[in-house]
């Protein structure tokens, strides 16, 4: 069993974290170097205020309900979309018509303006659901689109392998279908999850869902509390980074499991 990594392995490794580390140095310096220039704290407080304040939400009475409230949301939406747009891509692939028909709808899903989407159902929905709902709209026509390419995708020679040798459905499913479109449920899956998030937060701060980071953010800026609100903002950054680390290790479990 291999147990030492190989010098280019480490190099790779390093390099997966040093360039974060610049992106995040570069960032916070040209933050640092504009809020210098306006010297104005209202309007842009320097990068350790912000940051400090992000720190003390941690002990704020509704912190946790809040991050609860949107996380929940982003996984109920997700789950949602994540397992329509599979189950409705494996129709498509199996019977070309279906996806011809769904095809246009999933276009105009794709394309229609986010804002749009969540002031059109605000007058149908409730505040919560209305967010869960504006992250599916936005999340399954991604995955669905993505999904079905790698269905299509998969190695029709096998297929054809598979037929000759009269391979039962079940058994085709585990062994040819999902080891091939495994790396693009992930990746996608991961791409998909964050944005969601993001998603979720914008219709929340549209509708003042309660107990929720979209409600933080505009309670912030109602206040005009630029510094609480940028902590609020990067509480958002922070658990969609965390969201898309859980899927890179659930493939990484997937892979070694294989």
């Amino acid at each position: 069993m291999k147990t030492k990594l190989s010098k280019k392995e480490y190099l790779h490794l390093a390099s997966n974290v040093l360039y974060p580390v610049i992106s995040l140095c570069l960032v916070l310096a040209v933050w640092a170097i504009v809020a210098a220039v306006k010297k104005n704290p209202l309007l842009l407080p320097m990068p350790g205020v912000v940051i400090n304040r992000f720190f003390m939400l941690g002990s704020e009475a509704n912190f946790w309900a809040s991050v609860g409230g949107t996380l929940l949301r982003t996984f109920e939406c997700f789950l949602l979309s994540f397992v329509l747009a599979l189950l409705l891509a494996s129709l498509a692939g199996l019977w070309k018509p279906f996806h011809r028909v769904l095809s246009p709808i999933v276009m105009f899903l794709r394309s229609a303006p986010t804002v749009a989407v969540i002031l059109i159902m605000y007058a149908f929905l409730g505040t919560e659901s209305l967010a869960i709902a504006v992250g599916f709209l936005i999340a399954f026509p991604l995955m669905y689109s993505s999904f079905y390419s790698a269905i299509e995708g998969v190695d029709k020679d096998l297929l054809e392998m598979s037929k000759i040798y009269k391979v039962r459905g079940v058994d085709k499913v585990f062994s040819l279908y999902l080891p091939s479109i495994a790396p693009t449920l992930f990746d996608n899956g991961r791409a998909t999850l964050s944005l969601t998030l993001k998603v979720v937060v914008a219709a929340e701060i549209l509708t003042f869902v309660p107990k929720s980071i979209g409600n933080s953010i505009q309670t912030a800026s109602a206040s005009f509390e630029i510094a609480y609100l940028l902590a609020w903002t990067l509480v958002a950054i922070v658990f969609s980074f965390v969201l898309e680390i859980i899927v890179v290790l659930l493939k990484r479990l997937w892979e070694v499991a294989r």
